[in-house]
């Protein structure tokens, strides 16, 4: 939807190189989208391990 500048002022006006913004972004591609749910038994890589308390080895 344009806009009508016939009043607006040379700063005021939308410069010619600007383009208006689309209505609908392109769609990003499957790989670089993440999954909405990770799948079933992966675990997040900032996770803390599960560390034994006494021998402070991980799990």
């Amino acid at each position: 939807m344009s806009t009508n500048d016939t009043n607006a002022t040379r700063e005021q006006r939308r410069p010619k190189d600007v383009k208006p913004v689309p209505e609908k972004p392109d769609p990003a591609d499957e790989e670089s989208r993440a999954p909405a749910v990770p799948p079933a038994g992966t675990r997040d890589e900032n996770e803390r391990p599960i560390v034994d308390p006494v021998t402070g080895v991980a799990l």
